[in-house]
């Protein structure tokens, strides 16, 4: 795959240094251009070959298949005539063209089948992306809501994990995850530019947002309905997040950020350790790497064999980086650093546009009092109190740092474009932990603990497409390829047991230890997953007469994956210093000579690494037709064949599949959504659409794989099957004015063979997955945009409440071989019941937040000069982590969000910007907590979030 991603990059850059020696070097008259697109004012859609001129000359040209025009005029005041064949003929008057600028203008053609009079209106150039993106949503044929790059600059979020808390029924789990009416994970399907990109988290399925920062991203739309040219896995909806194409002028932008936390910022006991010399790229530059070969076989300080034994032990513990220990150090500002540039060229017969942005962030989070917790039920019923396992207290400071590019380039000819898109993403997390650990259970000891990380995150997605227009047929293709990496080098941790001496029976003293038998533990751990997706589209649409549109296509995605994790451990059954440097100082290590010191063990374990690939092919074919002039159905169906293919093997070797198929699946997905127009800017929507969910690669596998993070083990399950969902959606909406509407949506939606994620009741902390019965999610949803009656002032919310429900009498927690028996969520919660406690058969799926509220107040003078927006959002509390047994349920708190964005354009010409914001205003801290039958809530775990100030100033060129 690495063949073909290379040789489609070198096609990439290959075909666009032809575009820019064909088209950047020639000169252009010095006029003024007025650009922008005509629509058909009944169906939303762009029209093709529509005529746009000068009045009174035969200066003209027609729009381009995506209903595109652009005319070069003399600077000036002009008029200029908007003519189609059965529409009514509109003219914009006093129309004002200056030099080396580019007004933009979009026009609405309305039909002429009343016989009315020619429009005359004057000319406004100012395009406002949020009407566009409502725009949009009214003529859709999906219940569809989104965010646009207008309203990212107007709250000022930097990244997508924040801003797409924005959207209506949106929620962002652990800062990356997106959870669409209350369903994430497997039921919820990212895109970039309507093409398949993988995750980056080997124990999730669902894509990181916070990988993209705002900046190179256009709009985001959520379709919540199917249709089917969508592909059929989500349940949730499909976030499609569009990157920034060229813009209509030559634009050239630099800014940079400074942001300030009085709790995380500018302080001198920043938790950190001594990384490489690359960090601040946001890349290991090999200072991290495995210093072993994954087969070498480690000896043991008793091995007799090889003769050398020995003498290697004492090589490979010796070949460790030696920093154990995190370290307070000094820090700085948070800071951000972007450029764009882009144009357009019109040339005679052809137009050319390109676009680049470059993007860095580096942030700094310190929390000097976290807690993390653990909790059991009492053994006596009668007691709703928790008791206490463990409690962690201490300090973690964490430094992330993210860049990326972006470059787009587009030639339009006749009635065909070609275009290429490259993006590039690069991220770089370290974390530090130095914390005290208080054992009430097992050991009833104190424990000093150090964990040191870091993660690297990449991403690299270069496409093609086409778009041509070839009579009545619209014929538009795409192909993607995607690396996907995500590398854990040198996850290390020591836990350091103090363990109190005695004599007489009296406490004399304390001594330190890491072996396991007293409570102690030293290791290092590696984890690296790659993934490539190809994905390849093809969508033709055939326009048969004006009320009916026939459309068929068709997509491949292939996906192949590798995962290794390898651990090391270090060891000593004698005492040693509280100081975790100490462990591989080299003083005191093992050598052949003292047979005494700190040794290190593991080897190779298959169970713990997998290969996998999968193909989904597609074909669909739809229609969408006005049945009456205010009636729209949309309807068809959708074949998606589906294969799985899996090499690995358990932790016996017993069973091994080496690239043997784990799914062979042909589903046919209908759909029909359908729109009626109760007046002109109300319509009233109904939709059905039956769709899927897959098993991820590690879930439908036999590997056991332990998280060193979570310390969980998560176990494969080969036998998982598919989830078939049906979807229903009816929505009331109201385009009442320009930037205003305000609609109401319910939905339902019924699944079949549900995909949970189970806890064995006797090992709490091992996880696998398993298909349930019947469960269902429904909700209400509400939204609406307001113009206040002060000038410039809008207001803006939206409201989701969700109900989930899950039946525990299909999940099984444990199973007794010998009497070929098993328990059940239900049963297991029924055992452990305190005395006055009921329990349901069902619960909500974990991540269902009950409510979701968003609001906004935004300002703009008359000028746009100043603008200020305010922004809030809170969910309710949802499930976090599914308790078993005598464990219960996590529970994550509201987090109140309350932040402010002030902008203002400063200079003559009004080319520099300066934006402030305040994030946090509230000062809320993150908080997720231990909940039991009428017993108080313990805390699971807690980050001090502060407040984050940040000034922005941004030069237009």
């Amino acid at each position: 795959m690495h063949e073909i991603l290379f040789g489609l990059i070198m096609k990439y850059f290959i075909l666009t240094a032809l575009l820019f020696g064909l088209f950047f070097g020639q000169a252009q008259a010095q006029k003024g251009f007025l650009r922008g697109t005509v629509f058909d004012g009944e169906t939303g859609e762009p029209l093709i070959g529509a005529v746009v001129f000068r009045q009174g000359t035969t200066d003209g040209t027609v729009t381009d298949f995506n209903g595109n025009y652009s005319l070069p005029l003399q600077a000036g005041t002009h008029t200029i005539v908007y003519q189609f064949v059965s529409f009514r003929t509109t003219t914009v008057e006093n129309l004002e063209i200056v030099a080396e600028k580019v007004n933009t203008l979009d026009v609405t053609l309305q039909s002429d089948v009343e016989e009315l009079a020619e429009v005359v209106v004057t000319a406004q150039v100012i395009k406002n992306s949020e009407s566009a993106l409502l725009s949009v949503q009214k003529k859709s044929a999906n219940v569809l809501d989104g965010i646009s790059a207008q309203t990212f600059r107007k709250i000022g979020d930097s990244n997508l994990s924040g801003a797409m808390k924005r959207v209506t029924g949106v929620s962002v789990q652990g800062g990356k995850y997106v959870y669409v009416r209350g369903l994430g994970d497997r039921y919820t399907r990212t895109t970039l530019n309507g093409m398949s990109i993988p995750g980056l988290d080997p124990e999730r399925n669902d894509v990181q947002i916070d990988l993209f920062p705002t900046n190179v991203l256009e709009n985001v739309m959520v379709y919540k309905t199917f249709s089917p040219e969508l592909a059929g896995d989500f349940a949730g909806g499909t976030v499609n997040v569009e990157t920034k194409s060229f813009p209509e002028e030559k634009t050239t932008r630099l800014a940079i950020g400074l942001g300030y936390n009085p709790k995380m910022n500018l302080i001198n006991n920043f938790t950190s350790y001594e990384g490489s010399n690359t960090d601040f790229l946001g890349y290991d530059d090999g200072v991290r790497k495995m210093p072993l070969d994954p087969q070498t076989e480690i000896p043991r300080p008793t091995s007799p064999e090889p003769a050398n034994a020995g003498e290697l032990l004492e090589s490979y513990t010796r070949s460790f980086n030696p920093t154990m220990a995190a370290k307070n150090q000094s820090n700085f500002l948070n800071s951000s650093l972007s450029f764009n540039h882009g144009n357009q060229l019109d040339l005679p017969g052809v137009k050319f546009g390109y676009g680049v942005v470059l993007n860095y962030q580096n942030q700094y989070d310190y929390y000097g009092n976290t807690v993390v917790s653990s909790y059991f039920k009492d053994n006596n019923k009668d007691v709703n109190a928790l008791d206490a396992q463990f409690v962690k207290n201490g300090e973690l400071g964490r430094q992330n740092v993210l860049w990326s590019g972006l470059v787009t380039s587009a030639v339009k000819f006749n009635k065909h474009e070609l275009g290429l898109t490259f993006l590039k993403t690069q991220n770089g997390i370290k974390t530090a932990t130095n914390r005290v650990s208080q054992d009430f259970e097992e050991t009833s000891q104190t424990a000093y603990e150090n964990i040191l990380t870091y993660t690297q995150r990449s991403l690299t997605s270069p496409t093609i497409y086409g778009k041509h227009n070839l009579n009545k047929w619209t014929l538009q293709w795409s192909n993607s390829v995607t690396l996907a990496r995500v590398y854990d080098p040198d996850f290390r941790q020591v836990l350091i047991a103090e363990v109190p001496q005695y004599q007489g029976g009296e406490q004399v003293g304390v001594q330190y230890f890491i072996s396991g038998g007293q409570g102690g533990s030293a290791g290092r751990f590696w984890r690296d997953l790659n993934e490539t997706n190809e994905n390849f589209r093809l969508d033709a649409t055939y326009a048969l007469n004006e009320k009916v549109k026939l459309k068929v296509g068709g997509a491949g995605l292939y996906k192949w994956r590798t995962f290794d994790t390898f651990a090391y451990n270090f060891s000593t059954n004698q005492p040693v210093e509280n100081d975790a440097d100490w462990i591989l100082r080299p003083e005191n290590i093992w050598t052949p000579d003292s047979r005494q010191g700190i040794y290190v063990s593991g080897n190779y374990e298959a169970a713990n690494n997998y290969e996998a690939r999968s193909s989904v092919n597609a074909a669909y074919v739809m229609s969408d037709a006005f049945i009456t002039p205010k009636l729209r159905a949309i309807f068809g169906v959708r074949a998606e064949q589906a294969q799985m293919y899996y090499t690995g093997q358990d932790n016996l070797g017993s069973t091994v599949y080496d690239d043997e198929q784990t799914l062979d699946q042909l589903n046919l997905l209908p759909s029909l959504n359908m729109v009626y127009s109760l007046k002109e800017n109300v319509n009233l929507r109904g939709s059905y659409g039956r769709t899927l969910a897959r098993p991820s690669f590690r879930e439908k596998s036999i590997a056991q794989i332990l998280d060193p993070v979570s310390g969980v083990t998560f176990s494969g399950n080969i036998d998982l099957e598919q989830t078939n969902i049906d979807n229903f959606d009816l929505r009331w909406e109201n385009f009442f004015g320009r930037e205003e509407m305000v609609s109401v949506s319910a939905f339902y939606k019924k699944f079949n063979g549900h995909i949970e994620q189970t806890r064995f009741e006797l090992e709490p902390r091992e996880v696998t997955w398993q298909n349930i019965g019947g469960s269902y999610v429904y909700g209400l949803e509400l939204e609406f945009r307001k113009k206040l009656p002060v000038e410039g002032l809008m207001l803006g919310s939206n409201l989701s409440w969700a109900q989930s429900h899950v039946d525990m009498t299909q999940i099984i927690v444990s199973r007794d071989e010998i009497n070929n028996t098993v328990t059940t969520e239900y049963e297991s919660r029924k055992q452990q019941a305190r005395t006055d406690e009921t329990i349901d058969k069902d619960r909500v799926m974990a991540g269902q937040a009950p409510y979701l509220i968003n609001a906004f107040l935004n300002y703009s003078d008359f000028n746009g000069i100043n603008s200020l927006s305010l922004s809030y959002n809170v969910q309710g509390e949802s499930l976090s982590v599914v308790g078993v047994g005598q464990v219960p349920d996590v529970y994550v708190k509201p987090f109140h969000s309350f932040n402010l964005n002030v902008t203002r354009e400063i200079g003559e010409r009004r080319n520099g910007q300066i934006r402030f914001t305040i994030d946090n205003i509230l000062g809320d801290s993150k908080e997720q907590v231990w909940k039991n039958h009428e017993s108080g809530d313990e805390l699971f775990s807690r980050f001090d979030e502060g407040r984050t100030f940040t000034l922005r100033y941004q030069y237009s060129f």
